[in-house]
């Protein structure tokens, strides 16, 4: 299950880049939009969807969906985003509610095998789940006010497309990471989580400041968007103290998956920091078109999703190898105490340098720390090519 998603999802996220340069070398007026269409979702989204299930079925320690869900979810999926990324540059309307539809059915079905799950385990936990259901719900909502965005429905209450990221972003995407991380660190770390009652305040707070993003946005209400960021200050930092106190007790090498996603986690409090001090000053409007949006775009994309996704299916497609070569098991990547530190430590000065020289206009500099990161990229992406390779070839994932 978890390999098909992967797959698919790695194919999107291929097709995004051939996107984004193709829109380089040839720009036209969709090429930005279909490039992140293809890779939020098409690629996060999907791997969001398969990872989910795998974490739910490992914390519930229960068995995983029927196949059929699977394929009814692989199959909405894939053919609403590839509908939806042809139906909006072409402006037809009906395909658009359709692809629309088809990603809401596969929703449905998505949260159909999460439900069957929780009534198979004799665990009862409701930290398996809450993140994910919370976030198929914001999805849900930012769907719909996608489809009315693309349908050029005029809307005069306020910002639908501020919104609209709120919901898909911040609470879909943000969401399911947050969520995850508080069980995937600790066991990349080989660790317990340490304070587990602060997973309490960040839920809290994360899909708080999301709705009040979502509606302060939609309606202008602007003292409403700025509380919804201060939500997600707080909630950025109660999550960081859990995975630092992981990263703290953590002993022996660790993984360059974990070193990867570890590197990641400081950049959501920095990225969310920065928008909320621009929110405050200039109003919630420049949090997303002012002067701090290049950077803090770099903060949330590059650093902090784009980082915790590599290192994410570093980990995960090498569980994926070897759970489904038991007749002949593979041995997990073995830590490499020179190398994979110093891979992790040009990923994360990639990434800041780049958002540092953006945010205090250090042309001079941006073009060494773009190397960088797309170094660490390159090597990173090279790895994680391999691990699929052998997950097609050696593992024949089926559903």
């Amino acid at each position: 299950m978890v390999g098909a998603f992967f797959v698919c999802g790695l194919a999107f996220l291929a097709s995004a880049v051939v996107c984004g340069v193709w829109q380089w070398v040839a720009p036209w007026p969709w090429g930005h939009w279909l490039a992140l269409h293809l890779a939020f979702v098409g690629g996060v989204s999907q791997l969001v969807l398969g990872a989910s299930q795998f974490f739910v079925g490992a914390f519930l320690a229960t068995d995983p969906p029927p196949r059929v869900l699977v394929r009814a979810q692989l199959l909405l999926w894939n053919l609403g985003a590839i509908l939806l990324a042809i139906a909006v540059p072409s402006w037809a309307s009906t395909l658009t509610w359709m692809a629309v539809g088809l990603l809401l059915a596969g929703l449905a079905f998505w949260a159909a095998a999460i439900a069957g799950m929780v009534h198979r385990s004799l665990n009862r936990s409701p930290w398996a789940t809450r993140w994910y259901l919370s976030g198929c719900g914001f999805l849900a909502l930012g769907l719909v006010a996608g489809s009315i965005l693309a349908h050029a429905t005029l809307w005069r209450h306020g910002d639908l497309l501020g919104a609209h990221m709120a919901l898909n972003l911040v609470g879909w995407f943000g969401g399911a990471i947050v969520g995850t991380l508080h069980t995937f660190y600790p066991s990349l770390t080989q660790t317990k989580l340490r304070f587990p009652r602060l997973q309490g305040v960040t839920f809290g707070a994360w899909t708080g400041g999301v709705a009040a993003l979502a509606l302060g946005y939609a309606w202008s209400l602007d003292p409403i968007a700025i509380t919804g960021w201060l939500a997600l200050c707080v909630a950025s930092v109660t999550l960081l103290i859990n995975l630092v106190a992981s990263r703290l007790g953590a002993t022996g090498n660790l993984s360059l998956a974990a070193r990867i996603v570890g590197a990641a986690q400081p950049f959501l409090p920095v990225a969310l920091l920065l928008a909320t001090l621009a929110a405050v000053s200039d109003g919630p409007g420049q949090a997303l078109t002012g002067s701090t949006r290049v950077a803090v775009g770099t903060l949330l994309v590059a650093g902090w999703v784009g980082l915790t996704v590599l290192g994410s299916l570093l980990h995960l497609l090498a569980v994926v190898v070897r759970v489904r070569n038991l007749g002949n098991p593979t041995p997990m990547p073995e830590p490499r105490p020179r190398l994979d530190p110093a891979i992790a430590a040009m990923a994360a000065f990639g990434a800041a340098g780049l958002a540092l020289c953006q945010f205090a206009g250090l042309d001079g500099w941006d073009a060494l720390a773009r190397v960088v990161l797309v170094a660490a990229y390159l090597i990173l992406g090279a790895r994680i090519v391999m691990l699929a390779g052998r997950v097609l070839i050696r593992a024949r994932p089926a559903v």
